[in-house]
């Protein structure tokens, strides 16, 4: 269950692009948000989502994160304002990678630069969709020797 509290999606607020926010700090510019959540308090929708870890990244109008559900992997986008699902993509487990318990195949963040969303999962690699969902390539990677298992989510570099 991804549950948004009211104040953290408003329109005026930033992009978040990637795993701790636009520069990997974790701290948002914004202001004036709510300190106090719960079932009938700040809270602006919940939606249903497969199990996952990762952080929900924020493009615009659009939440995207990752899930799994048994051998699938899976992109997902959720509307900003509703939480409704807009689209979802799924990719089949290649492996399966050794992982700790409070990890597992969907841990890893997407990132976003807009236009396009990147996701990586450690059994299968990386995958690149549209903000629409269309896939537009791939890229199988591992096996990965981790006794924990992946955490890493991907950033995106930018050449100069």
């Amino acid at each position: 269950m991804l549950l948004i509290a009211l104040g953290c999606l408003t329109a005026e607020a930033e992009d978040w692009p990637r795993f701790r926010g636009p520069n990997g700090s974790g701290v948002s510019e914004a202001t004036g948000l709510p300190v106090e959540f719960g079932p009938a308090r700040n809270l602006l929708w919940k939606t249903p989502v497969p199990a996952g870890h990762s952080s929900p990244v924020l493009a615009g109008d659009r939440v995207l994160l990752t899930a799994c559900e048994q051998d699938r992997l899976i992109t997902l986008c959720l509307d900003r304002d509703t939480g409704r699902v807009l689209w979802r993509a799924a990719v089949t487990r290649g492996r399966s990678e050794h992982h700790h318990a409070n990890n597992g195949p969907a841990t890893p963040s997407p990132v976003t630069d807009g236009r396009s969303v990147y996701a990586f999962f450690p059994d299968f690699g990386l995958i690149s969709y549209t903000l629409d969902g269309r896939e537009m390539w791939r890229l199988p990677l591992g096996p990965f020797r981790n006794y924990k298992g992946m955490g890493s989510s991907p950033i995106l570099a930018r050449e100069s």
